[in-house]
């Protein structure tokens, strides 16, 4: 992909994809300069456990979309960052609805990538996680596979 590609014209691009329809995810704005990204979920009840709350884990995966697509942009599609580890505090219950993710770069190496992010819901930040990962190109190469422990394709 082109790195002149303005982040707006980024954000266009990648809303087409139908990939991040389980959780109705939006990408709202993005800079790739800082690494930072806002993105929006519409979290349908089917998600919620028994006290009506969105159950841990798919909130947990929201959070990881947002921290990895932060760093996704910023290196405009052409590395990943596989998570390592994802430290997830929930702050509060997160309730089917709209849900405001915010992704931030913290430190990008040669083989691994610290990132942050957070959940918001009604102006209340619900979730905070911070997350390691091992920093991979979007087509691993042999080195790759090794360093993070990948299956051959």
């Amino acid at each position: 992909m082109n790195e002149q590609i303005s982040d707006y014209d980024l954000i266009k691009l990648f809303n087409k994809n139908k990939l991040f329809d389980l959780f109705n995810m939006t990408v709202l704005e993005v800079d790739t300069k800082i690494g930072n990204i806002k993105v929006e979920f519409d979290v349908d009840k089917k998600f919620c456990n028994p006290a009506g709350d969105v159950q841990g884990g798919i909130v947990s995966g929201m959070v990881d979309d947002a921290t990895a697509l932060a760093f996704i942009f910023q290196n405009h599609f052409k590395k990943r960052p596989p998570t390592i580890e994802l430290k997830t505090n929930f702050l509060y219950p997160t309730k089917p609805g709209k849900v405001i993710g915010y992704g931030h770069v913290v430190k990008s190496g040669k083989n691994i990538v610290f990132l942050e992010g957070r959940l918001e819901q009604n102006n209340r930040t619900v979730v905070t996680a911070t997350s390691t990962c091992c920093l991979l190109y979007t087509s691993p190469s042999p080195r790759d596979r090794q360093k993070c422990r990948m299956p051959s394709s």
